[in-house]
């Protein structure tokens, strides 16, 4: 580490250590109580200050832990429903984790505050899985499902204060000191090369550095001084540069309260003079040299808001993500940063589909309306489904070279309007599904080379489609089913090599289950077969893919006892959906001899009966079976 990185680094300590010594009270009787899993142990707790106790269950979310609090991995734990109902505490620490839902989270953390009405609640943000870190962090998903992303945490906090107004509630903020250091590394000012450094494995950080770091936002979180103790064999720089990323977490009041005049939307604030007045001086030369970007949000912010609104109007939804330097979120709290919101995502999908007689398009949204969105680069998904757009609006998105998913399922778009989509080479997830697109239209794609997802489910596609769209490679899944293609056309699928999910169906008299040939060689991990190709012919092809995890032939009224032994007989099948079939009782025995079924769903097969499956039940007694 050079020798100014040091002197930046010790300044930004004693910033660290003066600001936390005046701001933290912190008695020897202080009263702190930890739930979460191995990322709150990650933060250490028998090392906190004061009276320290803890729920710790091993990779389990919230809602979990408060259903089944009995046996907690970590044996030293206090179960909850003793520690909250017979104890007061001064803290209370939680942490959200994957596999819940925002209203889950909600919920749960709100049975708990209302059992410690004087307590102050923390939210443990922990952290991603290092290999998904960046990605979701950046996340433009609805705050809906649990990621560790800044929208999830905003959208929980705010929903917590909505429902206990003047409770106090703080955050660790790790994901974001995280956020920081990947910053850092790519600007060169980090001792580290990667932030998987900090990691001991998938998830965990190490016993040295990354637990340091987690288990001193914690302390600060808690109220507490920073602490090293424990930790006494840590490398000296790396120390010094970590203190100095959590320092960027200790703002006086005074100059927090600045912020939030600063970061304001109003045009009359006189920032800079706003600025002249942050005691923080290494703080007030970031701002200063950020303040033509801090003018410049504040002006997009509100075209954003206007936007907002009127998608809002018409029906649809805005999702912004943040944009701003990490280091003036960790100087705010990631509070009142909103003004460097960017668009990430629209939503204008009504929820109708006029196939199925469910309510009518959303006529509001035009190829003029598109107008509107031509110069959000920042955008990077759009649904259109069900829109009155007819394709020539398209060029009012052709320039948004960030995109990455588009939906125009339900929309007359056809063939020739998919030219607007040849410079979108970020593009990963295009739904044409019930669209009048026959697939030729891929020929303006060839440019094209990101494509993981694509639908094409009850569109025209032919055979001249499917050879455009051999040109264009996709690394997922391609669904295709109830169109046009012949057995010929199918050929052209044994170019797409990267393939590991298919639905494959076409209606035409000229296909037949001949066409899963195609797909015998490519590494398919689930496949489902509809139309012409749900047949005795099409499940022998698809028996000879050795990659297949899961194949689903869910009306197939021409299989029958035949087809099962070839089932049996697939190396790694786990899934297996059966439908209408003319199997019986006898052939429903032969998939006891595969080795690799662990799931098996029967639907509308008059041949099996209670007694067949109880038979393969006694046969497979680890294998799940669902009949109706």
């Amino acid at each position: 580490m050079t020798h100014l990185l040091r002197i930046l680094r010790s300044c930004a300590i004693l910033v660290f250590a003066t600001c936390a010594n005046g701001l933290t009270q912190e008695p020897s009787a202080t009263r702190c109580y930890l739930i979460g899993n191995s990322l709150t142990w990650d933060t250490v707790p028998p090392l906190l200050s004061g009276d320290v106790q803890w729920h710790v269950d091993c990779g389990v979310h919230l809602p979990f832990i408060h259903a089944n609090p009995e046996k907690p991995c970590v044996k030293e734990s206090t179960l909850w429903p003793t520690a909250l109902r017979d104890r007061q505490y001064d803290v209370v620490s939680v942490q959200p984790h994957y596999g819940s839902t925002l209203a889950q989270d909600v919920e749960t953390i709100s049975a708990w505050m209302k059992l410690q009405p004087k307590a102050v609640f923390v939210i443990h943000s922990g952290w991603a899985w290092h290999a998904q870190r960046a990605a979701e962090f950046e996340s433009y998903a609805p705050p809906e499902q649990m990621t560790h992303s800044p929208g999830y945490f905003r959208a929980l906090v705010a929903e917590l204060r909505r429902l206990h107004p003047g409770r106090e509630l703080r955050q660790t903020h790790v994901q974001n000191l995280l956020a920081a250091i990947a910053d850092d590394i790519a600007a060169n000012r980090a001792p580290f090369k990667n932030v998987v450094e900090l990691y001991r494995d998938n998830i965990h950080l190490t016993h040295s550095h990354g637990k340091y770091l987690a288990h001193n936002a914690m302390r600060r979180a808690l109220g507490q001084a920073p602490s090293a103790a424990g930790f006494e064999k840590l490398d000296p720089d790396v120390k010094q540069y970590l203190d100095g990323v959590l320092a960027q977490l200790t703002t006086a009041p005074a100059d927090r309260a600045l912020l939030a005049q600063i970061l304001s939307i109003e045009e009359t604030v006189d920032r800079s003079a706003l600025i002249a007045k942050v005691s923080d001086k290494n703080l007030q030369s970031k701002l200063v040299a950020l303040l033509p970007e801090i003018e410049r949000a504040v002006k997009v912010r509100r075209g954003t808001l206007t936007l907002e609104a009127e998608i809002k109007e018409i029906g649809g939804k805005l999702i912004c993500t943040p944009s701003g330097p990490q280091w003036l979120s960790l100087a705010t709290g990631d509070s009142g940063t909103e003004i460097f919101d960017v668009p990430a995502a629209i939503d204008l999908y009504n929820g109708n589909n006029p196939l199925k007689g469910k309510g009518g398009r959303n006529e509001r949204v035009t190829d003029d309306w598109l107008k509107r969105l031509s110069g959000l680069t920042t955008l990077r998904r759009l649904d259109l489904a069900n829109c009155a757009i007819q394709g020539e609006g398209l060029q009012h998105i052709a320039a948004l070279a960030g995109l990455r998913e588009l939906n125009l399922t339900l929309t007359p778009v056809s063939d020739d309007a998919l030219r607007h989509l040849g410079g979108l080479t970020e593009l990963r997830i295009l739904g044409l599904a019930s669209t009048q697109c026959t697939g030729t239209g891929f020929a303006h794609l060839k440019s094209l080379r990101k494509l993981e997802s694509v639908n094409f489910h009850f569109t025209p596609l032919n055979d001249a489609g499917l050879q455009a769209i051999s040109q264009v490679p996709i690394s997922d899944r391609l669904w295709f089913a109830h169109t046009r293609f012949t057995d010929e056309g199918a050929a052209h699928l044994k170019s797409q090599t990267q393939l590991k999910r298919c639905g494959i169906g076409s209606a035409d008299k000229a296909s037949s289950g001949e066409a899963v040939a195609a797909l015998t060689k490519l590494p398919l991990e689930d496949l489902a077969l509809l139309d012409n190709q749900a047949t005795p012919s099409g499940l022998a092809h698809a028996a000879k893919i050795a990659t297949l995890r899961r194949l689903d032939v869910s009306h197939a009224p021409t299989v029958t006892d035949d087809s099962m032994p070839l089932v049996a007989q697939m190396p790694m099948l786990e899934e297996f959906k059966l439908g209408s079939a003319q199997v019986t009782d006898a052939g429903l025995q032969s998939l006891a001899a595969s080795k690799s079924l662990k799931k098996l769903w029967l639907s509308g097969i008059k041949g099996i009966t209670p007694a067949g499956i109880e038979q393969l039940r006694n046969a497979r007694p680890e294998l799940v079976i669902q009949a109706q």
